[in-house]
């Protein structure tokens, strides 16, 4: 029981990473030693397992597992009953974590941008060294792999989010006191809040564009747009009454509706579980991320939310959709995962390093906005109050890295004893 209760632990790490755009499940299994067994136990899922379930001796060795797995013999039962075992315990964890990381995540990205993308940079940064140190041959082959997957992976993480679908709306900010400088506000340092109503969680807005508010304007009138898509943007005025941003203080005004706000299709939403169920069993993809670039990260956190905490039914059919979905892609790209580490593994995991370096663009704190709205990678000016913060969440992402690395080989090294 105490083995498996150190595997929902790990399970729980996992399940944190999942949640967060830029850093992969795959990567903590990984880094925690559970990526092998992990490949093994999901890979092998199919018919033969499921008559096993069916005999009462299956059952009577998961009752033996349970309690101590070095007794389960090596017969196709026994390590059946390990694998079940495996899964059920990390889900033990997975699961609660991903719940918890929907509602805890999104405000602090909305809130706090540079210094959650700082925090994610040292996490990805330091995981790299983990594919890099199972290479067994380091020659110009496989550097040429990893080069080629971090100039496809930064051009892929480069392109815009999309953002149709995104509720929208006119508000005014008045300031009080009007500020003594210009000020710029850019979708990242801006965010418009419409607080919990009783039927739906809170919904954050930000701007489409930057807007400058020259020294002593005491309002100013900007066009919001949603963070998440989906209906649930669409708010009857007077709705959105906070705001955060570079300012003392602002008092929001509503005067219309927001609108155009429109639900993803059910068939994009299965779509783009595939590809991030796909992408968390990659370690250093992320699948938090390629539903960020999909623009369904935002949507599918406030539905989850929303089913359940408030059982609202449309809600719960999404998310039954997107677990599906989850479970399809799951089954398929682990058996494929599962052949290429058996045949080519230096290659495979050569990409991955190299997805892992690639994704690092995404991450860079410093960011600015065209006139069109386009994001755009920058130094940050002498004098940023945002450096030292940022700086600190990216020691923070590097040591968490560097201590849970260390439990792991501790674990690997207690697991060949």
């Amino acid at each position: 029981m105490r083995h498996w209760l150190g595997v929902t632990l790990r399970g729980l790490c996992m399940g944190a990473a999942d949640v967060v755009p830029g850093v992969s499940g795959g990567t903590m299994a990984l880094i925690l030693g559970l990526y092998p067994r992990l490949i093994d136990a999901v890979g092998n899922l199919g018919v033969g397992m499921l008559r096993r379930l069916r005999t009462r001796t299956f059952w009577a060795l998961t009752a033996v597992g349970l309690k101590d797995p070095a007794r389960l013999p090596g017969t196709p039962e026994g390590t059946d009953a390990a694998r079940l075992l495996l899964l059920a315990s990390l889900a033990a964890g997975v699961l609660p974590a991903v719940t918890a990381g929907t509602r805890l995540l999104p405000p602090l990205l909305g809130n706090y941008p540079a210094q959650m993308s700082g925090f994610f940079l040292g996490l990805v940064l330091a995981s790299v060294t983990v594919p890099f140190r199972e290479l067994e041959r380091r020659g110009t082959s496989r550097w040429l792999l990893a080069l080629a997957a971090a100039g496809v992976t930064a051009w892929f993480v480069g392109l815009p989010a999309p953002s149709g679908g995104h509720a929208r709306g006119m508000v005014t900010l008045v300031f009080d006191p009007p500020p003594a400088v210009d000020v710029a506000l850019t979708p990242s340092n801006l965010t418009l809040r419409a607080p919990e109503d009783g039927t739906r969680p809170d919904i954050e807005y930000g701007l489409g564009t930057t807007v400058t508010v020259p020294a002593g304007t005491g309002r100013v009138e900007v066009e919001a747009i949603a963070r998440p898509a989906g209906a649930a943007g669409n708010v009857p005025s007077g709705s959105i009454r906070d705001a955060e941003g570079p300012f003392e203080s602002a008092r929001v005004t509503q005067a219309a509706d927001f609108a155009n706000g429109r639900d993803p299709a059910l068939g994009y939403v299965f779509l783009g579980g595939v590809l991030a169920i796909s992408a968390m069993a990659l370690p250093g993809v992320s699948g938090a991320f390629v539903l960020l670039l999909l623009g369904l990260y935002h949507f599918m956190s406030v539905t989850l939310w929303t089913a359940i905490s408030y059982r609202d039914p449309g809600a719960m059919v999404v998310v039954g959709i997107f677990v599906a979905s989850l479970a399809i892609g799951l089954l398929s790209v682990v058996r494929i995962l599962k052949h290429l580490f058996a045949r080519w593994r230096d290659g495979t995991l050569a990409v991955l390093l190299g997805l892992m370096l690639g994704s690092l663009r995404k991450l860079w704190p410093f960011t600015d906005y065209s006139a069109e709205g386009r994001e755009v990678l920058t130094l940050p000016a002498w004098g940023d109050p945002d450096i030292a913060s940022v700086a600190i969440a990216f020691a923070a992402g590097l040591i968490a890295v560097l201590v849970l690395d260390g439990v792991g080989r501790r674990l690997k090294r207690s697991a060949a004893r």
